[in-house]
C-alpha cells in the first residue's frame, strides 16, 4: 500500500471538510491501495504535529478532536495533553514544516496541503517544493502572487495541484490541462465563476434581506472566510488570474479589470 504523508495547512471550513473526508473514506483508500498518513494540522497561530514524522501520525480519533475544537472556535490550546503531538507556534512551525519536508522530500515523499486564505504560506509553499515535495492548494492567493513567486511555485507542474481554486468540484483545471496538451487552442473562457454570488442574488430576488443572506452564505460554508473577497468580487479576480496565467498570459492581479458589485469600502460602512 502507497502511503502518503502530509501537513495541512489551515483547519477552517475547507480543512475541517477535509479531514473529516481523510478520515471517512479509509475504506475507500486501502480499496485504492492509498493510506493518507497526516502528521500536522496547522491554524493560522499553531501548528500540532507528531513528534517521528518518519513513522508516525495523527490517529483519526485526534483528528476528529481538532475538528470538534476549531468548529466552536476554540484554539489547539484546547487539545492540550489530548493525544500525542507536539505543539508548535511561531516560527516553530515553518521550522517543523521544513524540518519533515527535508527529510521526507526525497525518500516517502510529502503533500503539503494549502486549506488557508492567507498569502502568508507563499514562502513555505516554495521552499517545500525545491525540497521535492507535493503542494496542493485550495487558497486562491498563492497563485495569484507576484509572477516570480508564481513561476517559482509552479515551476515543477507535476508536484503542484490546484484543481479546487476555480470551479469547486469540477475539473475546470484539468480539462484546460488537457487542451493545452492537446495542442488545441483556447479562444475563451466564459463562465459564472462566483457560486456565492449566485446563491446571494437568488436568495435576494425571492425578498429575503441581504445582510441576513450573507450571514447564512457564511454559515453554509458558500463564502470565502472574509465574505468581502466574494462580495466584492476580488475572489472572481483571482480565479479569473489563475486561468489566465495557466493559459499563458503573464499577467498580474492589478491587470485584472473589475466591476465590483460592492466595495470593500461599502462593505466596511
Amino acid at each position: 500500500m502507497k502511503t502518503i504523508p502530509l501537513i495541512l495547512l489551515g483547519c477552517g471550513g475547507v480543512g475541517r471538510q477535509l479531514i473529516q473526508h481523510i478520515v471517512s473514506c479509509r475504506s475507500l483508500h486501502a480499496d485504492q491501495g492509498v493510506r493518507l498518513r497526516v502528521l500536522g494540522v496547522s491554524d493560522s497561530k499553531t501548528l500540532l504535529a507528531v513528534s517521528n514524522v518518519s513513522t508516525a501520525e495523527l490517529d483519526d480519533g485526534s483528528l476528529l478532536e481538532i475538528c470538534r475544537v476549531k468548529s466552536r472556535g476554540s484554539s489547539f490550546t484546547a487539545l492540550a495533553g489530548f493525544g500525542e503531538f507536539q505543539v508548535f507556534t511561531d516560527l516553530e512551525v515553518i521550522r517543523k514544516v521544513l524540518d519533515s519536508a527535508m527529510l521526507l522530500g526525497r525518500s516517502a515523499g510529502l503533500a503539503l496541503v494549502d486549506c488557508s486564505a492567507s498569502s502568508d504560506t507563499l514562502k513555505v509553499l516554495n521552499q517545500v517544493v525545491d525540497l521535492d515535495c507535493c503542494v496542493v492548494l485550495a487558497n486562491k492567493k498563492p497563485l495569484t502572487a507576484a509572477l516570480e513567486d508564481y513561476d517559482k511555485l509552479v515551476s515543477n507542474p507535476r508536484c503542484v495541484r490546484y484543481e479546487s481554486t476555480v470551479g469547486a468540484g469540477l475539473p475546470v483545471i484539468a480539462s484546460l490541462n488537457r487542451i493545452i496538451s492537446s495542442g488545441d487552442p483556447i479562444n475563451n473562457v466564459v463562465g459564472s465563476l462566483s457560486g456565492t454570488l449566485g446563491y446571494v442574488m437568488s436568495e435576494i430576488e425571492e425578498g429575503k434581506p441581504f445582510s441576513e443572506v450573507v450571514k447564512v452564505a457564511k454559515a453554509l460554508g458558500y463564502t470565502e472566510p472574509d465574505p468581502r473577497d466574494d462580495l466584492s468580487g476580488m475572489d472572481v479576480a483571482r480565479k479569473g488570474l489563475i486561468v489566465a496565467r495557466l493559459l499563458g498570459w503573464r499577467i498580474n492581479l492589478d491587470n485584472i479589470k473589475e466591476n465590483m458589485f460592492l466595495t470593500y469600502k461599502s462593505l466596511a460602512d
